[in-house]
Formats: C-alpha cells, structure tokens, sequence
C-alpha cells in the first residue's frame, strides 16, 4: 500500500501555488542557514530517522545535494551508489533491492534510475514517498525546480520569460521536467539544437531555432545541455565534432544573449564542447548556483513532504 504522504515522480500533480510555496520556503531555508549556521554552527534538525539515497545511475550534484538536504532535515542518508559491491552484481533486480531497503524502513526513497525501471509503479508498491532523482530520459523534477528557482531569484517571477535550452534535448530528462514545470508556471521554451538533438515532438512542445544568434537574442535564460556521448550511436558521434563551431557557447557566441539574461547548465559540463570554460566567469553565470541552490530546494522539498505545513 503506498504512502499517504505525497511522492515526486512528476510535477504534473503539483500547481502554481504550491510551487510557489516551495520556492518561499527553500529561501527562507538560506536565509536561517546563512544566520545560524555560518555563525554559530547550530544549524540541525535532530535524528529523525533514516532515509534511502538509492542511485542505480551516476550523479555528483544531484546525490551530494540530497545526501545533505537529509542530514540537514534531520534523517541520516543510507546510500547505494552504483551496483559496485551490492547484490546488484550478483543479479538483484533493482526492484527487489528496493523492496529489500524498505525492510529495513527508511522513512522516504530518493531514487536515480534508467528507463526501464517502472519509478511509477514503484511508488504504488512502497509504504514510504518516493522523491524521483533523475529517471532516465523521463524526468528530473527536482533539478527543474531548483533551475526555476534559481531563475525566480533573477526576475521575481517565471510567468512571461523565454527560456531557451542549447544542446542534447533529445535525451534530457531536465528538459522533460522543464516542459512540465513550464505549462504550471506559464513560461516559454525554446529549443536549439542539431536536428538529430530534438525531440520528436519539438515542433509541439517548444519554439525551435537553427540558428544559435537568433535563439540567444530570444532568450531571456539560456540552459546549456551536456552532448551524452554515452546515449548516441556511433553513427551520430561525427555531429560532435562539429557541435563547437555551430552550437558552442563562449564568449564569442554569448555577446548575442541579452545583458540581464541568465546563463545556466545543470552539468556535468564538457568544457570545450557544449560551453566553454570561461563561460564561468561571465557575469550573467548562475551554473555555480544552481548547485547551491540545489541543496536547499531539496531541503525544502523533504521536509514539505515529511513535515507538512509545520
């Protein structure tokens, strides 16, 4: 029987307000972490219990980030990172290594897996929330909510804006979370990409350029996408090599970009490829923030989830 308590698999159950609520409470989350713990190292919760970190796939900021917003809200993080050392090797289903965690009964699930786990019905089976960490080319809720948070910072509001994703569309689950996160918070997506790159609905779903100049003085926020080598087939892998010259963010290319817009990337980044290091150092940067910002939204989402209104 699952949960009474609330799970993010998607943000097509949640509305304007409660997003919005969400992002009142992530900033007040940093406003007291900025107060208490920076100056007096009081900033804690308790032990409240234990949670499950659960990443059948690889992750840096995304696992770092919800190992900390656990420990911050007061449930000690138990970690499975890869199937290296686990029964996984031995043939464990993911499923059943699921199902054989909850015996041990954390008190919610953080789940990073690949397509073919069914995340969905997995909720349906636990007794405890389900938060989705990144679900194949399905989703990746929390990462889009932390980049409209980030973005709301810059111009109080996400209703209006055009933001613009430059890169691997086809196989990112951001951009999939960011077409559910767009269509509740009103903003405006587009799309620029090598065609091979789009989704096969692009056409529907987003404004799509080919020309990078024209796409960057449309936006008012740009998201760069890493190229997943990993996910193409050989046969694309020359699209690569020529992805620098037509597509490729650096100083050069971003002078096209509006002076008070937001650069951004939900990493990992490959330098030299989608964006350029010294891309870093541009003012209208806030790659280094979505990360911060990263910890405290998840923060806030596991103790919405676990606390309620209190």
């Amino acid at each position: 029987m699952p949960s009474s308590r609330r799970s993010l698999i998607s943000l097509n159950d949640f509305n304007t307000n409660e997003i919005r609520q969400l992002f009142s409470e992530t900033q007040k989350l940093k406003s007291n972490f900025s107060t208490h713990h920076l100056s007096s190292g009081t900033y804690h919760s308790g032990y409240k219990g234990t949670s499950a970190l659960l990443f059948f796939e690889p992750s840096t900021r995304t696992r770092f980030s919800f190992e900390a917003a656990s420990s911050r809200s007061g449930y000690h993080p138990l970690i499975l990172d890869g199937g290296l050392g686990t029964s996984l090797e031995k043939g464990e289903s993911v499923e059943d290594t699921i199902f054989n965690i909850e015996a041990l009964r954390p008190l919610f699930f953080v789940i990073r897996c690949h397509d073919l786990v069914d995340l969905q019905a997995i909720k349906e089976s636990v007794q405890v929330p389900v938060i989705n960490a990144g679900w194949g080319r399905k989703g990746h809720p929390t990462q889009a909510l932390l980049d409209g948070l980030t973005i709301y910072e810059k111009f109080n509001r996400l209703d209006g804006l055009n933001v613009l994703f430059v890169g691997d569309i086809k196989h990112s689950r951001v951009v999939s979370s960011h077409l559910e996160l767009a269509r509740i918070m009103n903003y405006n997506i587009g799309f620029c990409a090598p065609a091979d790159f789009l989704r096969e609905d692009a056409n529907t779903v987003a404004k799509t350029f080919t020309d990078l100049e024209a796409a960057l003085q449309w936006a008012d926020v740009l998201i760069a996408l890493r190229v997943q080598k990993e996910r193409h087939d050989s046969d694309n892998l020359f699209l690569i090599e020529d992805y620098k010259e037509k597509f490729g963010l650096n100083t050069k290319s971003l002078k096209a970009l509006k002076s008070d817009g937001l650069i951004m990337h939900p990493g990992p980044i490959n330098y030299g490829i989608e964006l350029d290091l010294e891309v870093l150092k541009d003012p209208r940067s806030r790659i280094l923030k979505q990360v911060e910002n990263g910890v405290f939204l998840r923060e806030a989402l596991i103790r919405r989830i676990m606390e309620g209104d209190k």
